[in-house]
């Protein structure tokens, strides 16, 4: 059934990126620290370096994606350029080398995994599935890749070095370019977001740069604390990921794997939560579920400081993995239904706000570890999911909409 095709097919290009994106985040910090020998500053603009970078791709990729006839062609590129920065971290040592090369073609890479989503979003809405499930599951298949992707990259690391691990990495990225330039359907045909039959799929009519200008400068109040609020949560997220393998290695002394072994228990107590929460946030409502998650998050950092052993870490991954579920799946879906008939912008403004977290986060992480140690990089954070719970209850006392009655995409004729 075709249809059935198209869904496995995105599976497994979400799956193999996922790995991939696993590999590289849990391992980038670790990566600069040992084999580039750079400085927690150092460490911290080659973060701020790559989110600068991938601002703008992914404003760009946004903008294509609603105009082109083909998103897929943007896929496969990303897929390549993923796998072309991985093959950069395998051979290259120099600082400076690293910075341009991993930062321009990670970045761009990067791109895949929103892309993907608002080709989840387009196939749900083809079959006439529930968004929100079907996202939710679809991001499911993603934090399956991250059980494997850690612990496997640690695997490779200790036995054979950064080189073969990152080689690994440059096949998966390749697979994915594979799967999302030929095995993926082009857009879904159906009417386009005016109403007008025969329009270009689910994505509606080719986008001017004056009709995103358009949408941007349209969106309602409350939207834009949504997307603060996910910009403020994604920045502690960013930081721990930044954070987590120098503060257990380098801080604690304890054993590099046990950073794989965490970050997969995360990501495998994260599928069943994400899938139950997919289910629910539409009974329960999307922004009361979200505003729990951030008091999660609060808990959690407030937490990690406080424990130093194997057991202790791995005991707190179920509330990371409780807050994160919700929080990288139900607000993507509470954008695109604010905006709609943006699908593509709309991911893309949805990944603009995570890739500005990551530039922040690479700038508090780089300052914060030089200045007050690792450890203390985690009190930063709670305070951050503190202040993202609180734009989220601003957003109640405004009075929230689910979805927003913003007007759709309009019909360029």
């Amino acid at each position: 059934m075709p249809g059935l095709r198209s869904v496995a097919a995105l599976a497994g290009a979400i799956g193999t990126f996922g790995a991939a994106d696993a590999i590289t985040s849990a391992t980038a910090s670790l990566f600069l620290a040992d084999a580039v020998h750079a400085t927690p500053l150092q460490i911290g603009l080659f973060f701020v370096a790559r989110a600068v970078i991938a601002v703008g791709v992914n404003l760009t990729a946004g903008s294509l994606s609603d105009r082109l006839p083909d998103r897929r062609v943007l896929l496969g590129a990303a897929g390549l350029a993923g796998a072309i920065g991985a093959v950069c971290l395998a051979v290259l040592r120099g600082y400076a080398a690293v910075l341009v090369t991993g930062t321009v073609f990670l970045g761009i890479g990067g791109t895949s995994f929103f892309q993907l989503f608002a080709c989840a979003k387009e196939l749900a809405d083809a079959r006439g599935r529930a968004v929100t499930g079907f996202t939710s599951a679809m991001r499911a298949v993603f934090s399956a890749a991250w059980v494997i992707g850690p612990p496997f990259g640690f695997y490779l690391l200790t036995r054979y070095g950064f080189g073969p691990m990152y080689l690994a990495t440059c096949g998966l990225f390749l697979v994915t370019a594979a799967l999302g330039r030929r095995a993926l359907p082009a857009a879904p045909a159906g009417p386009g977001p005016a109403g007008t039959p025969g329009q270009v799929g689910a994505r509606g009519p080719r986008r001017t740069c004056a009709e995103l200008a358009a949408m941007f400068g349209g969106m309602a109040t409350d939207t834009r604390l949504l997307l603060a609020a996910i910009v403020v949560l994604g920045t502690a997220a960013q930081m721990y990921g930044i954070d987590f393998a120098l503060y257990v290695t380098k801080y604690l002394h304890l054993q590099v794997t046990l950073v794989g072994w965490v970050a997969g228990l995360s990501a495998a107590l994260e599928i069943p939560v994400m899938i139950a929460v997919g289910r629910a946030a539409d009974r329960l409502g999307k922004l009361r579920v979200v505003i729990v998650a951030g008091f999660g998050a609060i808990l959690f950092y407030c937490l990690l400081p406080l424990s130093s052993t194997a057991p202790a870490l791995l005991g707190l991954q179920f509330l990371n993995a409780s807050w994160m579920a919700v929080t990288l799946s139900i607000p993507m879906v509470m954008v695109q239904q604010e905006t709609p008939g943006w699908a593509g912008a709309a991911s893309a403004l949805y990944s603009t706000a995570f890739t500005f977290a990551a530039l922040v986060a690479g700038a508090l992480t780089g300052l914060t570890a030089a200045a007050v140690g690792f450890r203390n990089v985690f009190w930063i954070c709670a305070g951050l999911a503190a202040v993202a719970t609180a734009l989220l209850g601003i957003r109640v006392a405004l009075g929230s909409r689910q979805p927003a009655p913003m007007a759709a995409a309009p019909d360029p004729r």
